[in-house]
């Protein structure tokens, strides 16, 4: 979501904000929606469409998990290339679906499935319109469109709150602090209700202090803190800790310029935002080509290959999670890392004495419940060649049926 830049000019931003004093159209039951509007951009003054490029922005110390957050107006120059911001070291996604009660982003469901496809966990998020009056239609209506699920790659949904992005609106959408926190309230509870998780809640405090009255009450939603500066802005009333920071605006006339962000913690602490229920280490996969489970032949002195009956001792591995948010697989039958031997030139074999970059995975989630291996020293997909004949190899350019397994927890 390229965020309006909410953070830079507290009091001259605010101050401009009241003294236009444009008169709200009162209870509008269908406030404008600007060109699809509102992109997360919180960490600029009130009103702008761009802030610091992106590309040049370094990524604040401390910080290891890096993500970007998109809208409609990213694919102002073409699609959004999600192979390529998976490579750039992205893992997570944050996408724009909703606006208000009817605006629905034309390139969200696009985005959203190929940013999942690129191995990215992804997250759907709604710029609020707190003028409509109407908190409760704007959360189902986001809801309804946000493809929320509770898999282990879809991370919790975001709500958007900042400042106005069209000329001459008020500050605060011409809410009173009061009536601000009540629309906030009702939003979150309403998406808590639907899905039975707190929403996660984007924001820049020069924003949020005033239009809530320093409303410290939500503190137990996940925070998204937008400022661009070299070290994280104050936090809003309430938290004491952020979950996400968006520390640099994209720039939708610049190729591959996305909104970047950093999570708070380690890739394995992101995964628990998805919710989903916590898999078993232990794991058997059954290739979708001809039925057999993948199999460490020979004790593992064998190449890998889909021709296993049942789930035997050389049929069970053990998935590894590494802190870069890939995944190593250690056969049981001799306790090695399944390698991509050779930059993946080779057979998959279960050799190798520790991980390292031939041992790293990206574990994909189909949409059709299977899930495929992409290897990281090549960027190709795991297949069971031949009809699972030949022993699996990184070699596939795509998914098709050949890359795709079953996974079971034993």
């Amino acid at each position: 979501m390229p965020r309006r830049l909410l953070c830079v000019l507290m009091s001259a931003g605010l101050a401009l904000g009241t003294a236009v004093g444009v008169t709200q159209p009162a209870h509008a039951t269908d406030p404008v929606v600007v060109d699809g509007g509102g992109r997360a951009n919180a960490g600029a003054a009130p009103g702008a469409r761009s802030g610091a490029a992106s590309t040049s922005a370094d990524i604040p110390a401390g910080y290891t998990v890096r993500g970007i957050d998109v809208s409609s107006h990213d694919h102002n120059l073409g699609p959004i290339n999600w192979p390529q911001v998976a490579a750039g070291g992205a893992k997570f996604a944050y996408i724009k679906a909703t606006e208000g009660r009817t605006y629905l982003n034309p390139y969200f469901a696009e985005d959203y499935a190929a940013a999942k496809a690129a191995g990215l966990l992804v997250g759907a998020y709604h710029f609020a319109r707190p003028d409509s009056r109407d908190p409760i239609t704007e959360a189902n209506f986001f809801i309804d469109k946000a493809q929320f699920a509770k898999d282990s790659q879809t991370l919790v949904p975001m709500v958007d709150i900042e400042w106005p992005y069209w000329s001459g609106a008020p500050t605060c959408y011409g809410l009173t602090p009061t009536e601000m926190s009540t629309w906030i309230r009702a939003f979150t509870d309403q998406v808590k209700a639907r899905i039975g998780r707190p929403v996660m809640i984007y924001t820049n405090t020069n924003y949020w202090n005033p239009c809530t009255g320093n409303d410290a009450s939500f503190g137990a939603n996940p925070l998204d803190i937008a400022g661009y500066t070299t070290t994280r802005p104050p936090l809003p009333s309430g938290w004491t800790t952020e979950t996400i920071w968006q520390y640099a605006a994209g720039n939708p006339s610049v190729p591959g310029d996305y909104s970047q962000n950093v999570f708070n913690g380690t890739y394995t602490d992101l995964t628990k935002l998805t919710g989903a229920p916590v898999p078993s280490p232990n794991l058997a996969l059954r290739s979708w080509t001809n039925g057999k489970y993948v199999s460490a032949d020979g004790r593992g002195t064998l190449p890998l290959i889909a021709n296993g009956p049942a789930i035997g001792s050389w049929e069970k591995f053990t998935l590894i999670n590494n802190a870069d948010g890939s995944v190593s697989l250690r056969a049981n039958i001799n306790g090695k890392y399944v390698s991509a031997d050779g930059r993946g030139t080779l057979p998959l074999i279960a050799n190798g004495p520790a991980i390292s970059t031939w041992e790293k995975f990206t574990l994909i989630n189909n949409a059709d419940g299977s899930v495929s291996l992409r290897a990281n020293i090549n960027g190709k997909y795991v297949s069971a060649d031949g009809r699972g004949t030949l022993p699996l190899i990184a070699s596939a350019p795509a998914i098709n049926t050949w890359e795709k397994f079953d996974r079971f927890a034993f």
